[in-house]
């Protein structure tokens, strides 16, 4: 938003109100309109997008806690900290998706288009409101400002950075809570246009509720308190107005900082439960700090250059925060940042947008260091804003912008930048496409190979998911997911040894890995080693988010040493947590059978045949104890139902036959 040393001091304004005049708006109804077409055709793409093996499987694939809006799936959204994140609100967003859509990821991705292109929007609203404040000149005619402020919302709406939190579902969080930061500023601003007249409260409270949903959305908008008092300084200038206190501007922050600090803490709480946040000890100050400008640095060269994106860059284990790079993103930072406050009056604009970059950028800059990325493009969606704005009043305020050479440049950037976007969208199709591209730009990525070797080893192509298991392991041997990966090829390919080797290795690394524990317990059952399974099965419970199957399995291991008590025990804290599994309740049945509790095996037995692919030796069985109890009816129903629903070679059938005959001349009904 550029500006003159003549705009301190004074509040440019062109009505009493503060506001645009609406004679500047006329006859640009089209706009915004084109605005969400060129987004629209921008992200096509993504409606071809699937979900991803990139936390799409953990979020959504593997969890049916969020499929729904029944109080359960509610519940669980309010107190779910599920992969490191409070997200109530993006939750129940996800919970409609699936009531609409199933599990069709189309659905998912044109929600997250359709929050996007209502961004693109309200940027574009944004921008009405703030551009003309930045300039002591006669505003300009006609469609200048539309125009200008449309350019700012396709800046920030379709530029390459932007993809990957459109076309990763998993990033619902970054679109949804970009709507309600936005909606949090077009209110504060309407509140300080609203301060003369003295209806502002109004204002102030949808202000609040709307950082409020932002934050229950995502926690990345908490730095909002620090980029408001910018904007009071500029462009909005409210020190300079009459009436205005430095006092009064503080304290009607203090609710924002109230919410933000409940936010805070909530993040932390999140990031601890999976235990992904890096110590002091681990990941020192300075390389925190030298990580830090070196994101500055990155975000600002891909924002002009947006040529080699990547959904992973990574923080690699020999990070060297001396190492010559780093330096000189820290020198520059701090050059920028003083030829900013030195030049602060002359371009007030440039250092606005500077601050409140650096602001909302903090909070993911890595101070607070988690998961495997140094930085990531992801993390921009915010932080354009800025960026986005002085593009839009570049093309406001000089006249050489909107003559036809200068249209002409900037149709050919925004055409680019149209293009760009489109290709980087068709790179998320499907895990397949996007590890594909991730490792032609850097083949030693070990994460990118693992994910990919899971890829194939889905598709049972064992030899070559190994490739890319040694490819990651060759690249980084400290990586324990790359173990732990290889261990379950191994296990499935019938060499348990092998897997508990890897198993073992992936341990020493990370000892909190309840995963390699119950995977290990498996190689060791596989194996024969009863008691050492037994002791990995309990490791792998000690967890907040339990295994049913290690309790399952655990049972089956004390069934099979005659620990009958504790089996049942271990089977029924198991259905506890996934009541649905009718394998449990059919082994509970058989520890309650050998213990003599006719009944609850019964019970047990009869949930177990609830189902569309009952087991025939649950019927069977019941059968036996229907008999025992004097119930021949039943235990005659019981054995014919295990006869119906059995194989042809069911290695029972013969004993299940005889039961059957032997029931039926109890009760006079002769041999069949």
């Amino acid at each position: 938003m550029p500006g003159t040393s003549s705009m301190v001091g004074s509040a440019p304004v062109d009505d009493a109100e503060g506001r645009v005049p609406p004679r500047s708006l006329r006859g640009a109804t089209w706009v915004p309109v084109a605005v969400a077409a060129v987004v629209l055709v921008s992200f096509a793409p993504v409606f071809n997008c699937e979900f991803l093996n990139w936390d799409d499987d953990l979020n959504f694939l593997k969890n049916p806690s969020y499929r729904g809006l029944s109080p359960v799936h509610l519940r669980w959204m309010l107190t779910t900290f599920h992969s490191g994140h409070y997200q109530p609100l993006s939750w129940f967003t996800l919970g409609v998706d699936y009531t609409l859509w199933g599990m069709q990821p189309r659905g998912y991705h044109l929600t997250n288009l359709v929050l996007h292109i209502a961004n693109a929007l309200l940027v574009y609203a944004l921008a009405l409101t703030l551009l003309p404040r930045a300039t002591v000149r006669a505003p300009a005619r006609g469609a200048a400002l539309p125009l200008a402020a449309a350019v700012a919302a396709l800046c920030f709406a379709i530029h390459p950075l932007r993809v990957e939190s459109v076309a990763w579902v998993t990033e619902r969080r970054d679109v949804l809570s970009g709507l309600f930061f936005l909606l949090t500023v077009l209110a504060y601003v309407r509140m300080v246009d609203a301060r003369p007249a003295g209806a502002w409260r109004a204002w102030l409270a949808l202000s609040l509720g709307c950082f409020v949903f932002s934050l229950l959305s995502k926690a990345w908008g908490m730095t909002l308190p620090i980029v408001l008092v910018v904007l009071d300084v500029y462009p909005l200038q409210r020190h300079a107005s009459q009436g205005e206190t430095w006092r009064r501007i503080v304290v009607e922050k203090i609710p924002f900082v109230i919410i933000a600090g409940a936010a805070m803490v909530l993040a932390a709480r999140a990031q601890l439960e999976v235990g992904e946040m890096r110590t002091l000890g681990q990941y020192g100050v300075t390389a925190r700090v030298m990580q830090a400008a070196y994101g500055l640095v990155f975000y600002l060269w891909k924002t002009v250059l947006p040529t080699h994106l990547s959904p992973l860059y990574l923080l690699r284990p020999d990070f060297d925060p001396t190492a010559t790079p780093y330096v000189w993103c820290a020198v520059a930072v701090l050059s920028l940042t003083f030829i900013l406050m030195w030049a602060r009056r002359r371009w007030p604009w440039a250092l606005a947008a500077w601050i409140s970059f650096v602001v909302i950028l903090a909070p993911v800059l890595g101070f607070a260091q988690s998961g495997p990325q140094l930085v990531a493009d992801r993390y921009t969606y915010l932080a354009c804003l800025p960026g986005a704005l002085l593009a839009g009043a570049a093309v406001y305020r000089l006249p050489s912008c909107r003559r036809p050479a200068g249209a002409v440049g900037i149709a050919a950037i925004l055409l680019t930048l149209a293009a760009l976007t489109f290709r980087q969208a068709q790179i998320w199709t499907n895990g397949f496409t996007l590890w594909d591209y991730v490792l032609r730009i850097d083949p030693s990525n070990y994460v990118a190979n693992v994910n990919r070797g899971w890829l194939q080893l889905e598709r049972g192509d064992l030899d070559g998911a190994l490739g890319y298991y040694e490819a990651a392991l060759q690249a980084n041997p400290r990586f324990a997911f790359a173990y732990r990966h290889r261990g379950l090829l191994r296990l499935r390919r019938g060499d348990p040894a092998g897997a508990i080797a890897d198993y073992t290795s992936a341990l020493e690394i990370d000892p909190t890995s309840d995963e390699a524990y119950f995977n290990r317990g498996l190689a060791r059952h596989a194996q024969g080693d009863d008691a050492g399974a037994i002791a990995d099965y309990t490791r792998a419970q000690q967890t907040a988010t339990p295994n049913p199957f290690a309790y399952s399995n655990r049972g089956f291991l004390r069934h099979k040493q005659g620990d009958l008590t504790g089996a049942i025990a271990d089977y029924t804290r198991a259905l506890e947590i996934d009541p649905t599994s009718t394998v449990t309740y059919f082994n509970r049945g058989l520890a309650r059978h050998a213990l003599g509790d006719a009944d609850g095996a019964i019970s047990d037995y009869t949930t177990a045949v609830q189902t569309q692919n009952p087991n025939p030796q649950a019927y069977s069985n019941r059968g036996l104890l229907r008999r025992g109890q004097g119930n021949p009816a039943g235990a005659i129903a019981d054995f014919e139902m295990a006869l119906h629903v059995a194989p042809a070679a069911w290695p029972n059938r013969a004993q299940v036959e005889k039961e059957l005959a032997q029931t039926r001349a109890q009760v006079g009904g002769g041999s069949p």
